[in-house]
């Protein structure tokens, strides 16, 4: 069965780790904004996630409503919300799906992200007025196709 976890927040990218100096020693650190972001995911994740981590091969669908651009035209705009234009700019796809994968690992959604080994239909980016994260897991079924 599959389920299914929507988060009414814009969608983020996963940011590079941040590299720092202390005294004489080297640190890896994620940097505030980061941290912020993936500290909002996890809130609205916490309520929504299986009682406990999925095992197994997983199917991972994720549609990422990207906030509308206000600077653009009507004409522009309203071609965005129909689907007849999808984001193109930053952030790229693999980068949300990274944020996403993360966070699941984090919350113990599953094991680690290594058991997702494929995309669902429909995954990627789009337009809308109400940005959000739609996100589908399913487990695969192991028959040879």
């Amino acid at each position: 069965m599959p389920i299914k976890i929507n988060i009414p927040i814009p969608p983020k990218a996963q940011q590079r780790v941040r590299h720092a100096v202390r005294g004489k020693h080297a640190m890896a650190y994620k940097s505030k904004s980061q941290q912020a972001a993936e500290d909002t995911f996890n809130a609205f994740l916490l309520s929504q996630r299986p009682p406990k981590p999925l095992t197994g091969a997983l199917k991972l669908t994720v549609r990422a409503y990207m906030p509308i651009p206000k600077s653009k035209p009507k004409w522009w705009r309203e071609s965005a919300r129909l689907g007849r234009i999808v984001p193109t700019t930053k952030p790229d796809l693999d980068n949300l799906m990274k944020f996403a994968k993360d966070c699941f690992t984090q919350m113990n959604v599953w094991a680690d992200d290594k058991q997702v080994v494929e995309y669902g239909e429909g995954t990627g980016k789009y337009y809308s007025d109400e940005p959000r994260w739609e996100i589908e897991i399913s487990e695969v079924d192991n028959a040879i196709r």
